[in-house]
């Protein structure tokens, strides 16, 4: 019974082999059309537990009834002197009325904002100054300019609470506030900054975004280099690296349909699973090449994937069962990794059977003289 399967299977491959990389390609597409809903989203301490945890069971009730953080997030902007040119006129003092207006500007238009609750800046505790001195002599009579500059008088800044909103919401309101600094002309030699946590998660969102695409382009090309060297062809090289990305393509989109997303602790499932995901394409393509040498193209294949199947096979499982396993920790970021890493996984099992010997018939048979290389300038040209 296995026999006749992989009798016809391999009869299939080597007279069809345009046909099933259309279906190929076109079951690809639709995998990958699920990629498009995937997002990389904002996570908090609480997203590592699962809700059966009785301090963020508490948490969420808390966050339903009452609201969860009492009092919003708090964004930090500051404002540093930084002149360019020594005994110039630049501004050497916060105090300078031209960057208090500045400030104060940027205080008015924040202030208009939806979900900001409260502007603290070092203006509302002055009264129009026209001098630098007058300024200072304000600021003394308060009691209350450290809380908004620096000893030296360096560093000025603003405080903004915004109401409590949820993590999206705060990013965007983070992503408002810059615009409402930058919009302004700010006097020369300041430069200004963001702190506070949601300018932080903002930072840390595209980062991670960042890293993820470095990451995975550094890793793919490490592969390719390594295959190319195993191979010492390029042709064979991409055919095998062909399997990984049909595994990745197709394993993310499945990811994205199933309605799930990427967090920052996730965001590397894709080079983690290149380095197990590799391993199948090489496999069937050293195999095929060996059989190469004494067989014909069906034959070659049928052998190939008998020998192949075991050994692959097992792999998988292991790989699988290791990557189910974190589904059973308490730690809820390591399931979503796990699921990641099993579809990129199962998914380059599935091309190495499938896709890889199709390439390799097609090569072999159509476009060898146009691509030729160390394998079959050594073997005889053999028909199925």
């Amino acid at each position: 019974m296995k026999q006749e399967i992989l009798e016809k299977y391999s009869k299939t491959v080597a007279e069809r082999p345009g046909t099933l990389l259309v279906l190929i390609t076109l079951l690809t597409v639709a995998l990958a059309a699920g990629a498009t809903s995937i997002e990389t989203v904002n996570q908090s301490n609480e997203d590592f537990l699962p809700d059966t945890i009785d301090s963020v069971k508490a948490f969420d009730i808390i966050g339903a009834e009452f609201g969860r953080g009492g009092g919003g997030s708090t964004y930090t902007v500051l404002f540093e002197t930084s002149p360019n040119y020594a005994n110039s006129t630049e501004i050497r003092d916060v105090r300078n009325p031209e960057l208090l207006r500045y400030i104060e500007t940027i205080s008015n238009d924040v202030s208009e904002f939806n979900d900001v609750v409260t502007v603290s800046t070092p203006t509302d505790l002055i009264d129009n100054p026209s001098t630098t001195r007058e300024a200072s002599r304000q600021l003394e009579e308060s009691g209350q300019a450290s809380s908004f500059i620096s000893d030296d008088y360096s560093f000025a800044i603003i405080r903004i609470t915004s109401a409590d909103i949820s993590s999206g919401e705060e990013e965007e309101l983070a992503t408002k506030i810059k615009t409402a600094v930058e919009r302004n002309d700010k006097p020369a030699s300041i430069e200004v900054g963001y702190t506070g946590s949601p300018f932080i998660n903002q930072a840390f969102q595209q980062e991670s975004q960042s890293t993820q695409g470095q990451t995975s382009l550094i890793s793919l090309i490490g592969v390719f280099v390594v295959v190319i060297l195993l191979f010492k062809s390029v042709t064979n090289g991409l055919t095998s690296l062909s399997a990984l990305i049909f595994g990745i393509v197709s394993g993310f989109g499945l990811y994205g349909w199933m309605g799930m997303n990427l967090s920052p602790a996730t965001s590397g499932a894709i080079s983690m699973g290149m380095g197990i995901a590799i391993d199948f394409g090489i496999q069937t393509v050293s195999r095929y090449k060996e059989e190469r040498e004494e067989y014909g193209i069906q034959k070659s294949l049928e052998k190939m994937i008998a020998g192949v199947m075991k050994p692959m096979t097992i792999a998988l499982v292991a790989a699988v069962i290791g990557f189910t396993a974190l589904s059973f920790g308490r730690i809820t970021f390591l399931s979503s990794l796990g699921t990641m890493l099993t579809l990129t996984t199962v998914f380059a099992y599935i091309g190495a059977l499938t896709l890889i010997p199709v390439l390799l018939v097609l090569h072999d048979r159509y476009m060898r003289g146009y691509l030729p290389e160390n394998l079959y300038s050594r073997i005889n040209p053999l028909n199925s």
